[in-house]
């Protein structure tokens, strides 16, 4: 059985989703990329998550009556986290309910961190120079800026001749930090854009940002790609092995990176007509060995002990001369690591969310290939990897796929297995949502055992509806489940859930659940010390909570106190390329982030062991 999905446009970003049926707003906008503000985490209390229907508002429930006039609700507006898409429709999104502007302060009102970008652009009318005021050119712009002290490299001095061709002029000078990084004609100041990356293992997202000061930090154009390095392994390891191998391996990693980056600005640019030379700065964040390769610095030494990484803090870098095709001026900052397999990503989680300045203990888990980990408050900060593998990604999963149309992402079980799919139409595969609830729900009715072994018809239930029987089948000798048969799959032929498959999520669910046990012995608190767990990544915002909790996946702590928060990767690269203040606490979080390392632990060891069986779990 298929259900039925719907289509969500979003404004102004003007993308479209299909999600299912029933699917709440909140869950449509993270798979747009879109991360809604929420801090009651989708209980409808605080009412921070406004948007407004444009087209086909549902009717208004409680918590929208307690929060909008009924001129409001007559317009349209409602909870995004308590509406639920029965339809197509229209929503537009205040900038005021997006979590990203929540974080960087454009207006005054109380935020993390306050609208200061690294580059600002400021146009003068400087006169010309004369007997008795013979201040050189780059006095005179230092002047006129009023700035103090600001320095210039030589590039820079010697392009001011070309530019103060008549002794005087209108010019728009380029500042960066606390230099000036660039003098043009005449008035610029109408246009500064920044690039602020999230380069994944599999994924590498761009956002192109205008830092105008009047602008506020808005995000003009997203753009992601699939990093074309995984043809060299779907791992860190993999392919920090082939760089070790090939002597040119570091270079041909770099290079597939690069070409990636700099499609991705050039689609950006399209997007929001805008030119790479306007690109006037560029952050980025990655796990460690990402950020190793981008710069062209060999990551072998974090594949073997005593797993040292190179670099640890941020670098400030010529974009060009890492080999981004922006203003020939601009900066990169790439953001700092915590640790050899905990990188700039999670210290972008960290920053985003503001872990390290809250009072409370939360917990923010990416769970991916290499599931990171974080855990603390303003006081304490830890933090770990583990080792999850890509099963949840769709890979070494027989029928496995990536999140895409056809993909099986939700499973219900009644008197029969009852698929949902990415898109709506004829199944081609199962992604890891639908991995999740696959196995969740055959726990449940006692298909699989608590050990992850598939159940024969000899040995299931006895009160199995018998089209849950006839599901029985086997696979290479082994037990397996068929969730779709031949008639209803796109490929015409049945797709399964075979042992294997079990085992491997078993080995990734006790991965990330040993981790998580480790970190809160260490902090010294139980799930329940728990005020929020916040789940980062574009895998995170489709899983269903429960459903993830019946499998160990997630801690077992009630599910309004389990917040969906997208890419906060990128957010938080967003958040240092529009507040320069920001990478203070990047570099904080950075220094002061205890890692635990898990191998080696007997702790971990005896956890993950434990977790490997489907016991003790709730959902």
């Amino acid at each position: 059985m298929t259900h039925q999905t719907h289509r969500v446009t979003f404004e102004p970003d003007g993308c479209n989703v299909f999600v299912l049926d029933g699917a709440t707003l909140v869950e449509a906008a993270g798979r747009a990329g879109i991360i809604l503000n929420q801090p009651c985490g989708g209980e409808g209390a605080c009412g921070k998550c406004r948007v407004e229907v444009l087209e086909h508002a549902p009717e208004p429930t409680p918590s929208d009556r307690k929060h909008f006039s009924e001129q409001e609700l007559e317009r349209g507006w409602r909870l995004a986290c308590q509406l639920h898409v029965t339809g197509d429709m229209v929503v537009s999104i205040p900038q005021q309910t997006r979590f990203f502007e929540q974080t960087v302060l454009t207006e005054g009102k109380g935020a993390f961190y306050p609208f200061e970008p690294n580059v600002r652009k400021i146009f003068m009318e400087l006169p010309s120079p004369s007997v008795d005021d013979q201040r050189s050119h780059l006095d005179r712009i230092r002047d006129a800026a009023g700035q103090g002290p600001l320095t210039a490299n030589l590039a820079l001095i010697r392009s001011l001749p070309g530019v103060f061709t008549d002794g005087a002029g209108a010019v728009t000078a380029v500042f960066e930090g606390g230099k000036i990084q660039e003098v043009q004609p005449h008035d610029t100041t109408g246009t500064l854009w920044g690039v602020a990356f999230d380069i994944g293992t599999t994924t590498i997202v761009g956002a192109l940002m205008d830092l105008r000061t009047s602008s506020g930090a808005t995000t003009a154009a997203v753009a992601a790609r699939t990093n074309p390095q995984v043809h060299f392994g779907d791992d860190v390891v993999s392919r920090i092995s082939f760089i070790e191998k090939d002597p040119q391996g570091l270079e041909k990693l770099r290079e597939r990176l690069l070409v990636c980056l700099n499609e991705i600005i050039a689609e950006l640019c399209e997007q929001a007509g805008a030119e790479p030379e306007s690109i006037h700065e560029v952050t980025a964040v990655g796990n460690t060995t990402m950020t190793h390769i981008f710069l062209g610095v060999s990551p072998s030494s974090i594949a073997h002990a005593p797993y040292v990484a190179v670099l640890r803090e941020g670098v400030d870098v010529s974009a060009r001369q890492v080999g981004l095709r922006v203003n020939h001026n601009a900066n990169l900052y790439a953001l700092p690591n915590i640790a050899c397999f905990v990188g700039s990503d999670t210290t972008a989680l960290m920053l985003a969310s503001g872990m390290g300045q809250r009072q409370d203990i939360c917990m923010g888990i990416d769970i991916g290939t290499n599931g990171e980990i974080a855990l603390g408050n303003q006081d304490r900060l830890l933090a770990c990897s583990c080792a999850a593998g890509p099963a949840f990604e769709g890979a070494r999963i027989r029928y496995g796929m990536r999140a895409a149309s056809g993909a099986i992402a939700e499973v219900v079980i009644n008197d029969e297995i009852e698929v949902s799919t990415i898109g709506g139409g004829p199944p081609t595969g199962v992604c890891g949502s639908g991995l999740i609830d696959a196995v969740a729900e055959l726990l449940r009715v006692g298909i699989i055992h608590e050990t992850g072994r598939i159940l024969g018809p000899d040995e299931a239930p006895r009160d199995l509806a018998e089209p849950l029987l006839n599901a029985l089948t086997t696979f290479d000798g082994q037990p397996a489940v068929v969730l779709a048969a031949a008639h209803r799959s796109k490929t015409e032929q049945p797709i399964l859930l075979t042992q294997r498959d079990i085992r491997e999520v078993q080995l990734a669910k006790a991965a990330i659940q040993g981790g998580i046990g480790v970190l809160l012995d260490e902090f010294g608190i139980a799930p329940d010390g728990l005020t929020q767990v916040l789940l980062a990544g574009g895998f995170g915002n489709f899983i269903h909570r429960s459903r993830a909790k019946r499998i160990g996946l997630l801690p077992p702590i009630s599910n309004d106190r389990i917040e969906f928060i997208g890419n906060a990767a990128c957010a938080g690269a967003k958040i240092a390329l529009a507040s320069r203040s920001s990478r203070q606490e990047a570099e904080r979080l950075s220094r002061v982030t205890e890692y635990v390392e898990l191998a080696g632990r007997p702790d971990f060891q005896e956890r993950y062991t434990e977790a490997l069986l489907f016991t003790n779990a709730e959902g």
